[in-house]
C-alpha cells in the first residue's frame, strides 16, 4: 500500500492496481503511466454502474490477443464481485493482461479495521498494487510535481504557477492545456491557461505595493476567502522581511533568499519587492494585517480587504 508519493519515486506498473485518492491529477498520473505502451487496440476504458458488471469481469477475466490488453475501469468502488480481484492478479493466463482499478472512494475500504479482503490480497500479491492518491505533505514535492508536468518548467515557476491555480488538480489542467498547446513556461503563458485567483492576485499585488490592483482584487473575494488572504499576505510579508534583512546585511536578493526561512522558492518570489519593506514599514503592515485580522474573525461583512489596502 503507498501513496502516490512513494509511488511515484520509481512508478512501478504491476498488473493489477486499485487506485482511490481525492486528488483526481495524480490519480490521472497513474493511469497514464499504466497505459503507456498499451498496444494498438488493446487500451480499454471501462465504466462500472453504467455498463454491466458481468460483461466487465468478462473482459477483464478473458485472455489477452496477442501484444496483452490495458484496461482501465472508473468506478471500481461499485463493483460487487470484487473476490474477482485477486483472481485477476494471479491467473497465469492473464500474464500479458494489465488493469488498474480506479475508485472514487478517498481512501481504501475497511472491514472491521483492516483492509478489505480482496484489497488485502492485492497488497499481498507480487502482482498487485495499492495507491492512494493524496497531495504530497510537503510544498517542495509538490512544486517539483508540478514542473514535471510542463516541460521546461523551473522549481520558481511551478511554484508560482501552484500559487495561481490554487491547487494541484487545477495545476495539473493548466499544464496538460499548455503542454497540448505548445507553450512555453513563461508567465504570459501561465496566465494564458490558469485560472484566475483573487485571493492570489490580492497578495501578490499588495506585496509588490500595487494597491490599484489589490482593490481591484478585493472587489472579487468572498466573504469566506479573506481568512486566507490574510494568512497568504502575512506569510508573503514575512518572507518579504526577512529577504530584506538579508539585503541590508550584504546579500544578493538569491543569497538573502536562500537565508529566509520558509521555502526558498516562495522566498524568491517575493524578493523582487523585499527592498520597500524596512522594518518601520513591516511593522505598520504586520498591525494592518492584525486589525484586518480581528475584524474578519469579528464577523465584519464587508470592507476588510480594502481596509487592508488602505493601511499597507
Amino acid at each position: 500500500m503507498a501513496t502516490f508519493s512513494v509511488w511515484a519515486k520509481n512508478r512501478p506498473v504491476r498488473r493489477v492496481a486499485w487506485v482511490c485518492g481525492p486528488q483526481s491529477a495524480l490519480v490521472a498520473e497513474v493511469v497514464a503511466a499504466h497505459r503507456d505502451g498499451a498496444p494498438d487496440g488493446q487500451a480499454v476504458t471501462l465504466y462500472a454502474g453504467d455498463q454491466p458488471e458481468r460483461d466487465i469481469w468478462d473482459l477483464l477475466l478473458s485472455c489477452p490477443v496477442s501484444g496483452g490488453r490495458r484496461a482501465v475501469v472508473y468506478g471500481a468502488e461499485m463493483l460487487a464481485r470484487t473476490g474477482n480481484v485477486p483472481e485477476l492478479a494471479e491467473a497465469p493466463e492473464l500474464g500479458t493482461a494489465f488493469a488498474v482499478l480506479v475508485s472514487a472512494e478517498d481512501d481504501f475500504p475497511r472491514d472491521g479495521g483492516k483492509l478489505a479482503p480482496h484489497l488485502a490480497a492485492l497488497q499481498a500479491s507480487k502482482n498487485g498494487q495499492l495507491i492512494r492518491c493524496c497531495e504530497p505533505g510537503k510544498l517542495d514535492d509538490r512544486i517539483a510535481l508540478v514542473a514535471s508536468w510542463w516541460p521546461g518548467a523551473s522549481p520558481v515557476f511551478a511554484h508560482s504557477l501552484l500559487d495561481r491555480c490554487g491547487s494541484l488538480d487545477e495545476a495539473w489542467q493548466a499544464c496538460r492545456t499548455a503542454r497540448l498547446a505548445g507553450l512555453k513556461p513563461e508567465p504570459a503563458m501561465a496566465a494564458a491557461v490558469c485560472p484566475r485567483s483573487p485571493a492570489g492576485d490580492f497578495a501578490d499585488c499588495l506585496i509588490a505595493g500595487d494597491k490599484t490592483g489589490a482593490m481591484a482584487a478585493a472587489r472579487e473575494l468572498d466573504f469566506g476567502e479573506i481568512g486566507a488572504v490574510i494568512g497568504l499576505t502575512a506569510f508573503r510579508l514575512a518572507l518579504a522581511e526577512a529577504v530584506a534583512d538579508g539585503l541590508r546585511d550584504g546579500l544578493s536578493p538569491r543569497e538573502a533568499a536562500a537565508r529566509a526561512p520558509g521555502p526558498r522558492f516562495a522566498a524568491l518570489q517575493v524578493s523582487r519587492h523585499a527592498s520597500r519593506y524596512s522594518s518601520q514599514r513591516a511593522r505598520r503592515c504586520r498591525e494592518a494585517l492584525a486589525r484586518a485580522d480581528a475584524a474578519q474573525r469579528s464577523g465584519a461583512p464587508a470592507g476588510v480587504a480594502e481596509s487592508l489596502v488602505a493601511g499597507w
